[in-house]
C-alpha cells in the first residue's frame, strides 16, 4: 500500500488476478501469502529482462521494483526466522547465501556496464535466468569474465570498490556457492540483486557528484 495509491485493492487484483482472495486472508489472519506470489513475481522479473522496447532494443537490466516488494513481503511472511534481516538497504550480514549470489551478479552487471557501455547483450539478459537456478555453474564463469572487464574500466577508484564489493559478497557467501536454489532462495536471489544495484547506483552518484565537486573547486 502506498500513501498516494487511492486504488489499491484494484492494482492487487491487476497485477495478482486470480490470487486476491487468498492474499486479502492472509493479511487478515497473519499468516503467508500463497507460493504463487513468488512464482508470478519471478517469471514477471524475468519476462521484463528478456522484453525488448518498442524499436526492438533490449531494455535495461533493472529488476522490476514492484515484483520486488511482493518478493519481499511474501519472504517476510515465509522467512518469519530471518525477517529482521530484511532492510531496505542491501545487508552484508544476512545470512542467506543466495541472497549474496544475488547481490554478486549485481556487481558483477555493473563492472560490465563500467568497461564496456553500450553493450548490445549484457551478462544479465544473457545469464540471469541461469544464474538465479543453478548459481554455481554461473558465478564461476561471471567471475573470469570481469576479470577482463575491470582492466577496463578507466576510474580506478570505482574498479577497486567493484573489487572490495565482490571480495565481501564471496564472504557474506561463505565456502560453497549453492549448487540449486528452491523457491525462498530464488527470491533472496532476485532481492539481493535489486538492493545491490540500488546500493551501486548511490555509490556511483555519489562518485560523480564527489569528482564534480573537486571540478568545481579547480575551476
Amino acid at each position: 500500500y502506498q500513501k498516494t495509491d487511492k486504488k489499491f485493492l484494484k492494482r492487487l487484483q491487476e497485477e495478482l488476478s486470480g490470487l486476491t482472495p487468498a492474499i486479502l486472508a492472509a493479511v487478515l489472519n497473519g499468516t503467508e501469502l500463497p507460493d504463487a506470489v513468488a512464482v508470478r513475481a519471478l517469471a514477471y522479473i524475468r519476462s521484463g529482462l528478456l522484453s525488448a522496447d518498442d524499436n526492438g532494443r533490449k531494455k535495461e537490466t533493472n529488476l522490476d521494483g514492484w515484483a520486488c516488494q511482493w518478493l519481499k513481503v511474501w519472504l517476510i511472511r515465509k522467512d518469519r526466522e530471518n525477517k529482521e534481516y530484511m532492510m531496505e538497504k542491501y545487508n552484508m550480514n544476512h545470512p542467506n547465501p543466495a541472497y549474496h549470489c544475488g547481490g554478486m551478479m549485481a556487481v558483477y552487471a555493473a563492472i560490465q556496464q563500467a568497461g564496456y557501455e553500450g553493450v548490445n547483450v549484457n551478462v544479465v539478459q544473457r545469464y540471469y535466468a541461469s544464474a538465479i537456478q543453478t548459481p554455481a555453474l554461473v558465478l564461476g564463469r561471471l567471475s573470469q569474465m570481469s576479470v577482463h572487464h575491470l582492466e577496463k574500466i578507466e576510474v580506478k577508484k570505482a574498479a577497486d570498490r567493484y573489487r572490495e564489493l565482490l571480495d565481501e559478497c564471496s564472504t557474506a557467501i561463505g565456502d560453497r556457492i549453492p549448487i540449486t536454489l528452491n523457491l525462498v532462495q530464488q527470491s533472496y536471489f532476485a532481492l539481493g540483486y535489486y538492493q545491490m544495484q540500488a546500493k551501486l547506483a548511490y555509490e556511483k552518484s555519489e562518485r560523480i557528484a564527489e569528482a564534480k565537486a573537486k571540478a568545481d573547486e579547480n575551476n
